[in-house]
């Protein structure tokens, strides 16, 4: 039975007696599934309907800092981790002002009710000589053993990716401070040199903002792939669009030895999307078609109005891709350009589906060349 009443802040602060817990331990220890849970490569933590530790392996051991897997039995999560606020009332983990804030104590008291919950938990704990501070993400899942209530939780440890998130944001602000610097000295550049410098300064400025786009297409597509991109739909018109983007990828021909044009018979469609990333897709394809065709070739930027309603925006060139390439071309890290490369294709189709609601793919055959086509919802 539960201890005596505690005064508390936000969760109950009654317990069982470690015998209690200790025969709850053994009951999972005997069931078929902790032999399974034992080897999972994951923290994990059994609680009680009091919060308190039944079960854990070694990696929550290890993550917890104790030698022995008995030694965190009968703790809350929080005190086995070495919480800071875990001991700060009497009650223990859960029962101070600052765990209703807490992400792991906000999932076991939602999978205690009954239903499966997933929270990040950031703890500070302090050691002998300094503060240390975790960053987990932790899955509840109700559980029943017996007559007993539980929740069985499953933790991993991603520091590493928060900070890693963390320090691209960092780049990504510093980069691209250092880029609108470089365009301003350009801006002041230009109004001090004679005209005849002026192709040069063209050059210098196309070069800029390829730069500019790189850095941006590459934070777009890390924030796409962590569902962090916001989108931003206006209204655009079909013809304009493929026109501003042969005009724009003409640049990516040296010496113009290929052509970009957009289609006669293109029509002049309204729809509504996201500029920015249509951008990202079509010149990506646009770059793709131009590396694939010989001096003299064109890529054509077209458009199709379709039968349900859709649009359909498209980039031809007259090379065919092999077999393999079409079976493989939109797996993440294949390339045809060697090691290191390969986040083109699958990055358009990600940005299509995450950012659009559309769809990317191609046809390539020996009589039509090969069409990339852009699919975008009505």
């Amino acid at each position: 039975m539960p201890h005596e009443t505690l005064p508390t802040d936000y969760l109950p602060a009654e317990r069982l007696g470690l015998e209690e817990i200790l025969a709850i331990s053994r009951e999972i220890a005997g069931s078929p599934a902790a032999a399974s849970l034992a080897v999972l490569p994951l923290s994990i933590a059994i609680v009680n309907s009091t919060r308190q530790i039944v079960y854990a392996n070694e990696r929550f051991a290890a993550l917890a800092g104790a030698e022995t897997v008995e030694a965190v039995l009968g703790k809350r999560p929080g005190e086995a981790l070495g919480c800071l606020h875990a001991f700060e009332k009497e009650g223990g983990c859960g029962t101070t002002r600052f765990c209703q804030y807490c992400g792991a104590a906000s999932a076991i008291v939602k999978s205690l009710s009954g239903k499966r919950a997933t929270q990040e938990c950031a703890i500070n704990r302090k050691n002998v000589t300094e503060l240390d501070a975790l960053n987990l993400q932790v899955w509840a899942s109700p559980l029943h053993q017996g007559e007993h209530r539980l929740v069985l939780n499953s933790i991993i440890d991603i520091a590493h990716e928060k900070a890693l998130r963390s320090f691209e944001r960092i780049f990504f602000h510093d980069i691209l401070n250092a880029v609108a610097g470089i365009k301003g000295i350009h801006e002041l550049i230009t109004l001090e040199l004679p005209q005849r410098h002026q192709d040069d300064l063209d050059l210098l400025r196309r070069a800029i903002d390829d730069i500019q786009d790189i850095v941006e297409t590459q934070k777009d597509f890390l924030a796409v792939e962590a569902s962090e991109y916001e989108r931003a739909f206006t209204a655009l018109d079909s013809r304009d669009t493929l026109g501003y983007l042969a005009s724009y990828c003409q640049s990516f021909s040296p010496g113009a030895s290929r052509t970009v044009m957009v289609d006669p018979q293109a029509p002049s469609l309204r729809f509504s999307s996201d500029p920015r990333i249509i951008q990202r897709i079509l010149v990506n394809m646009v770059k793709n078609a131009l590396e694939a065709s010989q001096p003299g070739e064109t890529v054509t930027l077209g458009c199709t109005a379709e039968t349900d309603g859709n649009l359909t925006l498209w980039v031809h060139n007259a090379a065919v891709l092999d077999e393999e390439t079409r079976m493989r071309l939109f797996q993440k890290g294949f390339s045809t350009k060697g090691a290191g490369r390969g986040f083109g294709a699958y990055s358009m189709r990600l940005f299509a589906r995450q950012c659009l609601g559309g769809e990317v793919d191609f046809e390539s055959s020996e009589e039509h060349g090969t069409r990339f086509f852009l699919r975008l919802p009505a």
